[in-house]
């Protein structure tokens, strides 16, 4: 049985304004499990990947666990700029209660975001001297993978942001206005040496590091949490009855 699309959310770039012609459009899409799903103890996932567009399919089960552990790169579907929300009405009613949250859940667990955020940085930098499979021709150009320092330098910058609005706009946060943007992708075009732009990762790298106590010390929402929970669950349960109902005609 087809899955039913929950809704579906553009992510990446197009989000931060920083999104350039040759970019790919990338979304995640976020799918209603099935009797089977259930029945069997299944968490759907799948890949699409387009010319243009990647899609990645996720069980809305997830979601709960990923916002609570602030993985950012899921936090942000709650302020993308492209959603569409299964037109049925309970998943809506749904799907508009955790839009409404969605400024309450980005600051939730903001210990765990300071720390996903690290990991992230910790992955991203590993590329930025030897590149990737699809980034080493940036290392044979500017001597360094200038993509990857871009996201890099972005994950450390985005912390920064947050803290300075005093986590009130993770939308602020980020996306990029018209100047930031230059500058972003002056970085991404390699129009830094290797040698400028370490200084300038080593400079925000501090930022962030002093940052730290801040984020550690703020208090997470439990409450929030079983919210969320709540309201998946019941988005779940409902969609199964229908199946159900549909199964026994």
């Amino acid at each position: 049985m087809d899955r039913k699309i929950a809704f579906k959310a553009l992510v990446g770039s197009e989000n931060y304004h920083l999104a350039t012609e040759e970019s790919d459009k990338d979304y995640k899409v976020f799918v209603i499990p099935t009797y089977s799903d259930l029945y069997f103890g299944k968490m759907y996932t799948k890949s699409i990947s387009g010319n243009k567009v990647d899609e990645e399919f996720h069980d809305i089960r997830k979601v709960v666990n990923l916002w609570w552990k602030s993985n950012v790169n899921f936090v942000e579907v709650l302020f993308s700029t492209e959603i569409v929300i299964h037109e049925d009405k309970n998943i809506k009613r749904a799907l508009d209660t955790l839009l409404a949250m969605k400024q309450d859940i980005a600051v939730m667990n903001l210990p765990y975001l300071y720390k996903a955020c690290k990991g992230m940085f910790l992955s991203k930098s590993k590329n930025i001297e030897h590149g990737n499979s699809a980034t080493t021709y940036l290392v044979d150009r500017y001597g360094y993978d200038s993509k990857s320092a871009m996201h890099a330098f972005r994950i450390l910058d985005f912390i920064e942001r947050f803290a300075q609005n005093e986590f009130s706009d993770f939308e602020g946060a980020m996306k990029y206005d018209q100047q930031e943007r230059e500058f972003m992708l002056a970085i991404k075009r390699g129009a830094y040496t290797k040698e400028e732009f370490t200084q300038l990762l080593k400079d925000k790298l501090k930022s962030f590091n002093e940052l730290e106590k801040i984020y550690i010390k703020q208090n997470t929402s439990e409450h929030i949490k079983k919210i969320m929970e709540g309201i998946i669950y019941e988005m779940t349960a409902t969609s199964l009855r229908n199946e159900l109902l549909l199964f026994n005609k």
